[in-house]
């Protein structure tokens, strides 16, 4: 069953969104009668202990829902978050043939399948996939070792965040807005079981499901939260990750703006994008459209935290990368995303770690 960790709402200490939002940073506190099971929290509400706020934010099948447009979130996704799996198959086919493939249950249903496939497929075919994970590697090895809690902005399916977990002693957290993508990470560290529908062509899918045991997978957690309202106190990340969800958000300057308040004092920022601008998404105006630029807004970021400048987040490190997204058996679309670091105080590290 679904529990969110204790492990990790002790840790990161969250805050309200909605006091967030409004430049304050008010503590949650979980509320008296929340269903606990072998000491993580199956639901609940976390409650503001701001007393010109008190906003409450439910748990929801274990993960919490910290939204400062709590009422909005819950009006487009709560359907999508209490209706269950389709029994069989057959069934869910039944159902996509019928419905056609613009419903929003054929819209989904090819969301999970190209997210989960890039995710999950190296656990039905070695050589599948994984594009995602091959680039946060990268990343990975070219940085030091993080000093704190990880942060997986736009996390997805959850592979990511998991790989992170396996290799890192502290927890790490997946956040998304999406309900039917951030379900199947859920299912993998609740119930050890990797389960998507799998898109062959047109509306036809077949399911996968396997049992699926990630090493760290306990140093694991998957919430509801916005990147652009972090719900988190200042300074609590050692590193955050953003891979290929700069493009996707409304204001990527204030994405950097309160990445860089999460960021601890040893704070390290891994970003790809493949500047896949859609004005649905994001205004033209915001549009960054190379590595300078997204290094420009960084560098606006650090001048609005207001550090010093020896602890301003420094680019240290820019890479092609091939982000490949299945559509079906026949199509896979290929993105040339572009891998840039940032850190603090990374080169006094590593000139010191040198010299001893």
């Amino acid at each position: 069953m679904a529990d969110m960790r204790v492990l990790h709402f002790e840790t990161l200490r969250p805050i309200c969104p909605a006091c967030r939002f409004a430049g304050r940073e008010s503590p949650l506190a979980l509320a008296p009668g929340a269903r606990i099971v072998d000491g993580d929290v199956r639901a609940g509400i976390l409650r503001c202990t701001a007393a010109e706020c008190g906003q409450a934010y439910p748990v929801i099948a274990g993960a919490p829902v910290l939204m400062p447009d709590l009422a909005g979130w819950l009006a487009s996704n709560l359907p999508l978050v209490l209706q269950g799996d389709l029994d069989t198959e057959e069934l869910e086919n039944l159902v996509g043939a019928a419905v056609g493939p613009d419903a929003a249950f054929n819209v989904i249903r090819q969301q999970q399948a190209s997210y989960a496939y890039d995710h999950y497929g190296d656990l039905f075919a070695p050589d599948e996939a994984g594009s995602i994970r091959r680039g946060l590697a990268v990343a990975s090895a070219r940085l030091p070792a993080t000093q704190g809690p990880v942060l997986d902005i736009g996390c997805a399916a959850g592979r990511t965040t998991l790989d992170m977990a396996a290799s890192d002693a502290f927890p790490v957290l997946g956040i998304d807005v999406n309900w039917p993508l951030l379900k199947i990470g859920r299912g993998v560290i609740d119930d050890g079981v990797v389960l998507f529908p799998h898109r062959r062509v047109g509306v036809r899918y077949e399911r996968r499901r396997v049992a699926a045991e990630f090493a760290g997978r306990e140093r694991a957690d998957f919430w509801i939260a916005d990147a652009l309202a972090l719900p988190f106190p200042a300074g609590v990340f050692g590193r955050v990750v953003a891979m290929n969800v700069l493009d996707c958000v409304a204001d990527p300057a204030a994405l950097m703006r309160e990445v860089e308040r999460a960021l601890g004092p040893e704070g390290q920022l891994v970003v790809a994008t493949p500047y896949d601008w859609a004005s649905h998404a994001t205004p033209a105006a915001a549009w960054l459209v190379d590595g300078e630029a997204v290094a420009g807004v960084v560098d606006l970021a650090n001048r609005a935290g207001g550090k010093p400048e020896s602890a301003w987040l420094r680019a240290v490190g820019r890479e092609e990368l091939e982000w490949d997204v299945r559509l079906h058996d026949r199509a896979t679309v290929r993105y040339r995303s572009e891998l840039m670091l940032f850190s603090r105080h990374w080169n006094e590290r590593v000139r010191n770690e040198s010299n001893t």
